[in-house]
């Protein structure tokens, strides 16, 4: 088990679907993981808000969403998915407090 997959897992929800959709492969968990996007994508997201720019804020929540669902982040995806489902409903109050949180 590597370092970064230790570090991770108490972020990580059913693992053994993760470890199945990776093909029990790893180090290409740990290596997509490496690629995700940083804090620049907490700052697009930041700077769409204060735009007030929800089409890009929804791409970019929904980019992230992908991400973190793939790669075994499952509670954090939930409350992108919750941001998702505010903005669906052009909630932006509630959007924003669900940004908060997954933020």
């Amino acid at each position: 088990m590597s370092e970064l997959y230790r570090k991770m897992q108490m972020f990580l929800g059913d693992q053994q679907k993760l470890m199945e959709r990776m093909a029990g492969r790893l180090d290409l968990w740990e290596e997509c993981v490496s690629l995700f996007p940083g804090k620049e994508i907490l700052d697009e997201m930041d700077a769409a808000l204060q735009a007030g720019n929800t089409d890009v804020f929804y791409g970019t929540v929904h980019r992230l969403e992908g991400n973190l669902a793939n790669f075994g982040f499952d509670s954090a995806a939930e409350l992108a998915m919750e941001v998702l489902g505010a903005l669906k409903e052009d909630n932006i109050a509630e959007a924003k407090e669900g940004y908060l949180r997954l933020r």
